[in-house]
């Protein structure tokens, strides 16, 4: 980025700095080693890594901590979990990573480009023959006498179609001007990276995130959200409470689509608002969205001659799965679809080679089992909630949109375009000539074109 940054701020002509009145003798003011490109580079660096160990460990607070031991063996999820790695973006690390690119940042804008404001109205000088001699795209024609006048003519017509403002010197001569838009470039892409910054440090202080299974008719709080550790934002006094949740499967079984009815309630039980949710359309309320991330089902229900009984359930790919002992030799097992809508009951003992199915019953329904009567009370589905409170996204959309003007001016090639005609011994000749930091094939290709056009009033090509 500051590469990208240090090569638009060199897109203002060279001449700028060789050809400006010559400054008073001042002492040549220091720039701090906190503007350096060296750090700045370092801390990109440690930025990307930091960012890509996030992005390779599961985190916390987008999949909850089971994924991290689900994702690695126990030592390595411990480690993980103990060194802040499947938190990574609220560590002490991370956060200090954007302190010093933040004072970087900022540092580099007022003592690197925003002074360089103070040059942007300021005229360039005009070139005689000489100085237009030592540039380095320039040409030189002889003319036929008395054509001075058509000449200049005829050039500030076509530069204006090309674009140039062009200025007439009190002699026979011109300049001309292209792209001054195009300087504020680095200007402008700095105002949207500190807005960035301003943005990203306003989340990491204010903001929060997190993930959490929550049963059905059970609440969501954000007691266990995730946040940095020097935070100074606010929780909300509400909670979300799962009214109901379904899952959506095609015909072949797999899942479709995972749906939940959201309540927010208040500390006094008063429900504000209530929304239907599903992946990728979150419920937002005051600053926070909380989206659907997961499903499944989690507790099974049965009742044997009237006493309830829960007993956890497995996932076992389309299919969930409850196992019961009953004693050393002989295992219960339940399973069901993604649907609950009906269980399969199957007994398995240690001489038999596969579980034999004991029956097949509908949801609220009874089946006999010798002398006990099952039944299948309920299923108890959980929905997966990741919610986040981000204070600096307006911020941060700001800053991209400021981003995109700066790249597009930075698009622009500041270009200057210098003419004088200059009597030698009885002939007169015009010397041409401009710097183009951009686009310099093209630049050369107009001059080429320029000249060609004033054919009429050549004598001879020098």
């Amino acid at each position: 980025m500051k590469a990208t940054v240090d090569e638009m701020e060199t897109a203002a002509e060279p001449t700028e700095k060789t050809l400006l009145p010559p400054s008073d003798g001042k002492k040549q003011r220091r720039i701090s080693p906190l503007a350096s490109v060296q750090l700045s580079v370092f801390l990109m660096t440690l930025m990307a890594a930091t960012i890509l160990l996030g992005a390779w460990c599961p985190q916390e607070a987008q999949v909850g901590q089971e994924k991290v031991f689900e994702a690695f063996d126990r030592p390595t999820a411990e480690f993980l979990v103990r060194s802040g790695i499947t938190d990574i973006f609220h560590s002490p690390w991370f956060l200090t990573i954007t302190a010093l690119m933040t004072v970087n940042m900022v540092v580099v804008s007022f003592q690197r480009v925003f002074p360089k404001l103070k040059t942007y109205n300021r005229e360039m000088p005009f070139f005689g023959g000489k100085e237009i001699g030592k540039l380095a795209c320039n040409r030189k024609i002889d003319l036929r006498a008395g054509s001075q006048t058509a000449v200049l003519g005829q050039l500030t017509a076509a530069l204006t179609r090309l674009g140039y403002k062009v200025k007439f010197s009190q002699g026979q001569g011109l300049k001309a001007e292209f792209g001054r838009l195009g300087r504020l470039a680095p200007t402008v892409t700095h105002i949207g990276l500190l807005s960035l910054l301003a943005g990203i440090t306003i989340t990491s202080w204010t903001g929060f995130n997190g993930f959490r299974p929550v049963l059905l008719e059970e609440s969501l709080s954000f007691d266990d959200a995730k946040h940095a550790s020097l935070w100074i934002g606010k929780m909300p006094a509400w909670t979300v409470k799962v009214v109901s949740t379904r899952r959506e499967n095609y015909p072949t079984g797999e899942a479709k689509q995972w749906f939940s009815v959201l309540s927010v309630v208040d500390k006094d039980g008063k429900v504000l608002k209530t929304q239907e949710i599903s992946v990728n359309n979150p419920l937002s309320y005051e600053g926070v969205d909380i989206y659907q991330s997961s499903w499944g089902l989690d507790q099974l229900v049965v009742s044997f001659n009237g006493q309830k009984r829960k007993l956890g359930l497995n996932s076992m790919g389309q299919k969930y799965a409850a196992f019961l002992p009953l004693d050393t030799d002989t295992v219960l097992i339940m399973s069901l679809s993604s649907e609950g809508k009906e269980l399969r009951v199957f007994a398995k003992r240690k001489e038999w080679e596969a579980p034999k199915l004991l029956g097949v019953v509908p949801l609220g329904r009874t089946l006999k089992l010798g002398g006990v009567d099952m039944v299948f009370e309920k299923v108890l589905p959980v929905t997966g909630l990741q919610y986040k409170c981000d204070p600096g996204l307006p911020v941060t959309y700001g800053a991209f949109l400021i981003i995109m003007v700066g790249v597009l001016l930075a698009s622009i090639p500041h270009r200057h375009l210098w003419c004088a005609i200059e009597s030698e011994g009885e002939s007169q000749a015009l010397f041409i000539g401009g710097t183009s930091r951009k686009a310099k094939v093209g630049f050369e290709r107009s001059l080429d074109k320029l000249i060609e056009d004033l054919g009429p009033f050549k004598e001879e090509l020098k």
